[in-house]
């Protein structure tokens, strides 16, 4: 199959055989130019500020009739070639034609229903315009060559899809379904649907009742007949003899009302090495070390207390506890759950981000433990929800400390902290937040928990990814070797990314590193890099790992470049930092480039038109640009916070 832009397109919309795909998909790997054109495209289709071509638009590109005959492959051959030059060059013409694709690509799955409404009206269209036609056509003041030069309209014949309408029978379905539940609802309005409805209730008569009905008849009419006999005065058990009461005589009397049984909530009660929690689906993966090994749980697996579990980027694995409630690792999440008391369960955030979601069932307790911050959660109901980010940082100083925060509904208390207590006084309404870093406790509100928390934003492609990367693992049984297999050889660049985080998290950073030396990658370089910022801070371990693979890439320059994942301040940046910076910019190494450049980026929020892809010859204008925001002592953190700004709700 030829590489051209229709293929690219259908391609990029999932449309092609999967043998074609493969082979394309091979192709845009293999082409620089290729991959670039992908990478426009998906951003060009993402551009909120992109300005649509004029309906009325003119020449190869702008006509919409050229648009529609190059994707219906119907084009003239000799047409073709401008055509594409023109998306080259534009990416408005290059989103609309990839929009249009989309779309058209949904319709192949989807049916395509016309209104009657809106084929009337285009019918009423056709009408009037050949009616005015006709009309300038017989009148006598028209001259002859103004008749020659109209444009004829195409015969009056339009397409059956238009002139077809829906058929009866469908119509009368629609509308006996729209009354029967209309007849529903009004009869829901007069009463329960039970027996004591006043039209329908007998429709719901139980035989035990009728049965009682039948017995109270019975009994009706033993007593009448032993009322009639006077000789007689013996009446059945269950009948109450009236007594008369003489005047003035108060008998009433208070009746003893059922006493309503409450059923209280039972904290629940944990135990070393039994299990409290399970995996709720295994499409997102979850991992268990344990004697050395890593090992991948499946739906339904057992968490026992004691144990940890991993969570990798990309994904949101959630345990149900036994008492219903949730618990959710968003990302590269480590957690280590103990036994604090029979009814409170510790859990121990290494890094990464929870949340934690209660039930109605249970009124959970749990301490949680994020570095040298200790604090106790009681959730009260399902509508208590609390969700904590813990992200481990180095100082210029070289100290590894962590930014953590904490988000909390009303129905969540809060106790182990002095801000915490005054937090609890206050009885703030809406969502709680701690701050906690370096020796600072902090307490604010906000209207809602962080978006990380709620869920990750809506994308076909990374859905895909997802879906693809489990397909992949399903029937693995060494994971490391197969998430090698993934990333060397797997035709999406989205799985591949993937895999090399789940490598990550089992200790091997070549891959991830990897990834800032491939410019197909750079569209998520930012994400890398935080990811790597993060890894290399957890402990010693992780930084031995991270520095022999970056070594591999930076040679000596690799303490440098690992320097720059600190945290400094103003002092410290115009003190030489931010000159070691700027010219590590033009290195020959991309990876170098990548990782300063995103790093001057976080903390300047500016880019200067800085591409870490090219190489620095072609960056002379931009680097100049760098050199004297650096003279003038303008590079700075833009936020004067600039820990805080570790924290995802701060992006």
């Amino acid at each position: 199959m030829r590489l051209t832009l229709r293929t690219m397109l259908a391609y990029l919309d999932n449309i092609l055989e999967p043998n074609d795909a493969e082979v394309l998909g091979s192709k845009i790997s293999e082409s620089e130019f290729a991959s670039e054109l992908v990478y426009r495209t998906l951003s060009s289709t993402r551009k909120a500020n992109l300005n649509a071509p004029p309906l009325d638009g003119r020449g190869i590109g702008g006509d919409p009739n050229s648009v529609a005959e190059y994707l219906d492959n119907t084009l003239d051959e000799t047409r073709i070639p401008g055509f594409e030059k023109v998306c080259l060059e534009s990416d408005m013409f290059l989103s609309e034609v990839a929009c249009c694709h989309s779309i058209l690509s949904i319709c192949i799955d989807q049916p395509v229903t016309v209104e009657n409404e809106m084929r009337d009206r285009v019918l009423s269209m056709v009408e009037a315009s050949l009616a005015k036609t006709q009309e300038l056509a017989e009148t006598e003041s028209q001259p002859k060559s103004v008749l020659e030069n109209l444009i004829e309209p195409k015969p009056a014949g339009v397409p059956e899809y238009i002139k077809k309408k829906a058929h009866p029978l469908w119509q009368a379905t629609v509308i006996m379904t729209f009354l029967s539940l209309m007849m529903i609802i009004g009869l829901r309005a007069i009463g329960p649907f039970d027996n004591t409805h006043p039209w329908v209730g007998s429709m719901f008569g139980d035989p035990a009742e009728s049965g009682n009905i039948d017995s109270a008849k019975n009994e009706k009419e033993q007593v009448d007949s032993t009322q009639d006999d006077q000789t007689l005065n013996v009446l059945p058990e269950n009948i109450v003899q009236p007594i008369a009461v003489s005047e003035g005589l108060d008998i009433t009397q208070t009746v003893a009302m059922p006493e309503v049984v409450t059923v209280e909530k039972t904290a629940a009660v944990f135990t070393t090495q039994e299990s409290f929690a399970e995996l709720l689906s295994d499409s997102q993966p979850l991992l268990r070390p344990s004697d050395g090994m890593v090992t991948r749980l499946v739906s339904g697996s057992s968490i026992n207390v004691g144990e940890i579990v991993l969570g990798l980027e990309g994904f949101r694995p959630e345990l149900l506890f036994n008492d219903g409630v949730k618990l959710t690792l968003v990302g590269a999440t480590k957690v280590e759950s103990s036994l604090i008391e029979k009814a409170r369960l510790g859990l121990q955030v290494h890094h990464g981000k929870i949340v934690v979601q209660g039930s109605d069932n249970s009124d959970l307790k749990i301490r949680l433990l994020a570095g040298e911050t200790e604090f106790d959660l009681d959730l009260n109901g399902a509508y208590a929800v609390a969700a904590l980010e813990s992200v481990p940082f180095q100082l210029a100083n070289g100290q590894i400390n962590r930014a953590v925060r904490l988000f909390c509904s009303q129905s969540v208390t809060v106790t182990g902290l002095e801000a915490v207590q005054q937090a609890s006084e206050a009885d703030p309404e809406g969502i709680t937040v701690y701050t906690f870093f370096s020796g600072n406790t902090s307490m604010a509100q906000a209207s809602s928990l962080p978006a990380w928390a709620n869920g990750f934003e809506s994308d076909s492609i990374m859905e895909q990814a997802r879906t693809e990367f489990i397909d992949r693992l399903s029937d693995s049984d060494d994971l490391i070797e197969s998430l090698q297999q993934v990333y060397e050889a797997h035709r999406l660049i989205n799985v591949r990314r993937l895999a090399a985080y789940g490598l990550l998290e089992l200790g091997i950073a070549n891959a991830a590193v990897g990834l800032l030396d491939n410019r197909d990658y750079r569209a998520l370089w930012y994400q890398d890099v935080r990811l790597l910022q993060e890894y290399y801070h957890r402990d010693m371990a992780s930084r031995r790992l991270m520095e022999a693979a970056l070594s591999s890439y930076s040679g000596d320059k690799t303490q440098q470049v690992l320097s720059f994942l600190s945290e400094y301040d103003d002092e410290q940046l115009l003190a030489g930092v931010a000159d070691e910076m700027v010219q590590q910019l033009k290195s020959k190494v991309t990876v170098s480039r990548v990782i300063t450049f995103e790093r001057l980026k976080r903390i300047t929020t500016k880019t200067l038109l800085y591409k870490p892809e090219e190489i620095p010859q072609r960056q002379t204008l931009p680097i100049r640009e760098w050199e004297q925001l650096l003279s003038e002592g303008k590079l700075a953190n833009a936020n004067p916070n600039f820990v805080i700004s570790l924290l995802s709700e701060s992006n």
